[in-house]
């Protein structure tokens, strides 16, 4: 197989984005490989989630248990849960081989809960691993640009 475009990294992300904004949680889960994280730093870039507090660092077991949580109902502060729309720009491959590939890109996402919007932004970090034919996404880093100030309420996946 060919080392993935920009393109194709270019379809994985939007397809991702839509599939969040859609709340079509077990779709996205399908999306990850079975060592995959999904990490959010807290107070600038994250260089180890190990050391370092975050807003968020799950691996797969607790990316389920938190679809479950959003899809049961009982995650109260998803109850309704939010409307969000991302939107994807500036993505560029990073490093890529015939079976892994770094991603970079911009993101700006809309949130819409209880009459009171918001905007994050940042920049997504994925790192993805070709597996029977499928790219899957290994890792998903999101350096929120006010990650060093105060974020409340931060329970939908970013």
């Amino acid at each position: 197989m060919p080392i993935l475009s920009r393109s194709d990294a270019e379809d994985v992300l939007y397809r991702e984005a839509r599939i969040l904004d859609e709340r079509r949680y077990r779709d996205w889960l399908e999306m990850l490989a079975d060592d995959a994280t999904y990490w959010i730093p807290c107070n600038g870039e994250g260089s180890d989630p190990n050391r370092e507090i975050s807003l968020v660092f799950d691996d797969l077991k607790r990316l389920r248990d938190r679809v479950e949580r959003l899809e049961s109902g009982l995650a109260h502060a998803q109850s309704p849960p939010s409307a969000t729309r991302r939107l994807i720009s500036n993505v560029h491959i990073d490093d890529a081989s015939d079976n892994a590939a770094a991603i970079w890109s911009g993101f700006i996402l809309y949130e819409l809960r209880h009459g009171r919007e918001r905007v994050f932004a940042g920049r997504y970090e994925h790192r993805l691993q070709l597996v029977e034919g499928q790219w899957k996404i290994r890792r998903k880093k999101v350096v929120l640009v006010n990650n060093d100030e105060v974020i409340d309420n931060l329970t939908f996946i970013v």
